[in-house]
């Protein structure tokens, strides 16, 4: 286990203040924030290898806040792996283990074994990550911290090593927290997710909770919700759809409401658990399904719009539709937005569920 109480740390001008969280024992933490908002110096702390100033913390339910580094029994992997330039890659994974046979097949299934007898000058970005990995590995630590581990290495191979240190994670039982940027691997990775931002946690929960339940509009915008309105929650005045009643009754609290977008002739039927008054809906573009025809969807939202703008990456295409004056974004395979005829003045209909909009 991982936790922290009232943790905070100083470096220079920055300080990471008052910082509470748990990972279970066994779970795989994620720390995801803006540059700049205290990540690397989160797990420095953790570690020991950053003094703190206030708070405690306790790893596997001991409080190991006033010891050093090595008695914590703690993994850190750098970004930038941080390898001894004087000693060979098999000297570096076998540095600090008496286990030479497991240190080679940690690194084997890693895919640093092939680079065994190399110097680490001689290493690029990647293959150093990879042996900074394989070395924290093969110490056998009940914890592992790891700072963007994977940034360096190409998509195909940070895939399979992705794979790898999970698969790794759960065999061992290890509690691991990682720093990431990358959304999809917070998702993929974590059990716990821990938004950060000017040196204090700003939501923790399940990834997938704080991704669709965004506990501010700030956070909801960080996490990359294109559709974020500013408005008025009150309750429903008429019936919501079969789907979404299920929601509400299965919802501690939960109840169907509206909200009326601030200035702007729109209301969105809503459930959730939020206060009359008010407040923010936050809007997924995935949840949102576009049409050329007027009751081809069930959902209790639908509006008429116009095509403003398409964006496409790949297989998957962004349209912006102008509704009632309202930017309302969609996310679709590029192959729907073409079965659809989709281009800038093409009239289409936007549908959303009531269960997708997110009060907060």
């Amino acid at each position: 286990m991982i936790e922290t109480r009232g943790l905070s740390a100083r470096v220079g001008s920055f300080t990471l203040r008052e910082i509470t969280l748990t990972v279970p024992a066994g779970a795989y933490g994620v720390v995801i924030g803006p540059a700049g908002s205290g990540k690397t110096t989160l797990l420095e702390a953790i570690g020991g290898i950053l003094p703190v100033s206030a708070g405690a913390v306790r790893l596997g339910g001991r409080d190991v806040t006033r010891l050093p580094p090595e008695e914590r029994g703690v993994g850190l992997v750098y970004q930038h792996g941080y390898l001894f330039p004087h000693l060979t890659v098999a000297h570096n994974v076998a540095y600090g283990t008496t286990d030479a046979a497991g240190a080679r097949e940690i690194a084997t299934r890693l895919g640093a074994a092939d680079l065994w007898a190399r110097e680490v000058r001689s290493l690029s970005g990647g293959e150093r990550q990879l042996v900074a990995l394989a070395r924290a590995l093969a110490r056998h630590p009940s914890v592992l911290l790891l700072d963007e581990p994977f940034n360096a290495l190409d998509p195909r191979r940070r895939s399979r090593v992705r794979r790898e240190v999970r698969a790794i994670h759960r065999e061992r039982g290890l509690t691991v927290l990682q720093v990431t940027h990358d959304f999809t691997e917070a998702g993929l990775l974590g059990d716990i997710a821990v938004l950060l931002d000017a040196g204090r946690v700003l939501q923790v929960g399940a990834p997938d909770e704080v991704f669709r339940k965004p506990a501010s509009p700030y956070i909801a915008e960080f996490l990359g919700a294109e559709n974020v309105f500013a408005g008025t929650v009150g309750l429903a005045r008429g019936p919501v759809e079969d789907d979404d009643r299920r929601g509400a009754a299965s919802g501690s609290g939960y109840r169907a409401l509206e909200f009326h977008v601030a200035a702007s002739p729109l209301t969105f039927v809503a459930v959730g658990d939020a206060d009359p008054g008010p407040g923010y809906a936050v809007l997924r573009a995935e949840e949102v399904v576009l049409s050329r025809e007027p009751g081809s969807s069930s959902a209790r939202n639908t509006f008429r719009g116009q095509v403003q703008d398409l964006a496409t990456l790949g297989a998957l295409t962004r349209v912006t539709v102008d509704v009632s004056g309202l930017p309302l974004v969609a996310a679709l395979t590029t192959s729907s937005a073409r079965e659809l005829s989709l281009a800038p003045g093409v009239e289409v209909y936007a549908s959303f569920k009531a269960m997708a909009i997110h009060l907060c």
